[in-house]
Formats: structure tokens, sequence, C-alpha cells
């Protein structure tokens, strides 16, 4: 038997385990868990560096002064809602057929190969803005060193509520290279080209 000491460590270490779980999930896994979470002992803050929050008004601000929208759902929970072409979609945990969580191994490396400069500026959004926002932000910043990362308070449903989306937002363009003469000349100063030739 558990001594009253083991237990409540037991006891708190299984909420603890509860509410990550939950907080992390995809929004359909989550409004099952929020019972459990409920029951559970209160919700410690996971970032170890305060992480600023931003109202959604001021979203379109911080996107004009070079920040990157980074979007941690899962793609249904973005094939749901839908979402403009220029956000980045970087999974932080998706749910398989049988229901189980499994976070993105991949997610920190995902961050620092779309962001090499530790000085990029990023705003990270889940649905709802909340503990998932903030274990993303915590990780960003505590394991990859990134020093301009805010959370965007209310997530992808507040912002998506304030400002809908608009068929032009949701237009990918594609840069399609151009055929011509090749001009690397005018760069080096040495024509490279055997006598005649012309790439185009």
């Amino acid at each position: 038997t558990l001594s009253p000491s083991n237990l409540v460590a037991s006891m708190s270490a299984s909420a603890a385990s509860l509410t990550f779980t939950a907080a992390v999930a995809p929004r359909a896994v989550r409004t099952r868990a929020r019972t459990g979470v409920r029951a559970a002992a209160g919700r410690a803050r996971v970032t170890s560096a305060a992480v600023e929050k931003i109202n959604v008004n001021d979203v379109k601000d911080h996107l004009d002064r070079g920040f990157v929208l980074v979007d941690i759902r899962d793609p249904e929970e973005c094939a749901e809602t839908g979402y403009k072409s220029s956000w980045k979609n970087i999974v932080l945990a998706a749910m398989d057929e049988d229901g189980s969580i499994h976070m993105n191994p991949n997610f920190l490396a995902q961050i620092r190969q779309e962001f090499p400069n530790s000085m990029s500026r990023i705003l990270i959004a889940c649905d709802d803005g909340t503990f998932r926002s903030e274990k993303a932000a915590a990780a960003i910043v505590d394991k990859c060193g990134f020093s301009q990362v805010k959370i965007i308070d209310g997530g992808i449903d507040g912002y998506l509520a304030a400002f809908p989306l608009s068929d032009a937002d949701k237009v990918k363009w594609r840069m399609r290279p151009e055929i011509g003469e090749d001009l690397s000349v005018l760069v080096s100063g040495v024509d490279t080209r055997q006598q005649g030739q012309k790439y185009y």
C-alpha cells in the first residue's frame, strides 16, 4: 500500500500527466478530456521565460513588422476552420485513428529549419491560444534560443472570429522560373559559355 505522502505524489503526477495530454491534444480530444482536467490539480505554467501574449487586433501590426504566424494545430483542425496560405503550419501534436495523442518529434527541428536565425519573429497560435501555444513557445524559447516569440491570445479561433478569411487569403502563390538568356556574366564578369552557346 502507498503511504499518504506517496499517494499524494502519485495523484499529483497523474493530474499533471492528464493536464499535459489534454492540453497539447487537438480540439476533439481536449473536449472529451475537459471534465477530467478540471478535476486535476491546478495547471502549472510551462514557460520558464515569460512569453508575451498579444491581442488578435494586434496581429496584423506584428505581421507588417516581419513576424510570421506559426499555426501549431493538426491538419484536421486547419481543414475545419481554414487558414491563410501565408501561415506556416508546424504541428505540435496530432491524434491517430485510435484517439491516441502523438507529439511531433521533429517540431523543434522543423522550427529551426524554417527559421534558421534565432532572431526570427514568430507568432505562435493553436486553436485557443492557451496551454498548447504556451508549451510550444516555451520549447522554442528555452531549447532553440529564440527571443522574438509571442503567442496570439485567443488563438486562431479568436483571430478568425475577428477577421474572417476571404477567398484571397486562401490563394497559394507559386513562383514560376522564367526561361531566358543566362545573365551570370553580368555578375561575374566572366563569360563561361562556349562560343555561340545560349541558355534559353
